[in-house]
């Protein structure tokens, strides 16, 4: 059996700070890919995966992403979005996330979120 993984793609490392305790406590492996094809290497490893996409900057490339691994069979995709694009989060439903959350409120909820598609851990 895979050990859960989290893979959390963004450019300031916040998402994945507010994520490390609980991906520690749980023994989830927590990636910080920083390129698109890295992140695409990782889902393909198989096991229990979280793809979390925090978009608003580079949508082109943030939305190919949610699209490329909503595909990959296992791999639940949760997008954080700015709240800059309101209309981000139809976009994101439309290319096949799992789930689409407004960024302040959702730190909270983020976790809770996590901890719920990937499990109690192995």
């Amino acid at each position: 059996m895979r050990f859960p993984q989290l893979i959390v793609f963004e450019a300031d490392g916040r998402l994945a700070a507010a994520l490390r305790p609980l991906a520690a406590g749980r023994s989830w492996a927590l990636r910080e890919p920083r390129r698109v094809e890295s992140a695409l290497r990782l889902l393909g490893r198989g096991g229990p995966n979280v793809l979390l996409v925090r978009a608003g900057r580079d949508l082109e490339r943030e939305m190919g992403l949610v699209e490329r691994a909503s595909r990959l069979a296992g791999a639940a995709v949760v997008v954080v979005a700015d709240a800059g694009h309101p209309r981000l989060a139809g976009l994101a439903w439309d290319l096949g996330a799992t789930y689409v959350l407004a960024p302040e409120p959702a730190r909270q909820r983020l976790v809770e979120l996590v901890e719920a598609l990937l499990g109690g851990g192995p």
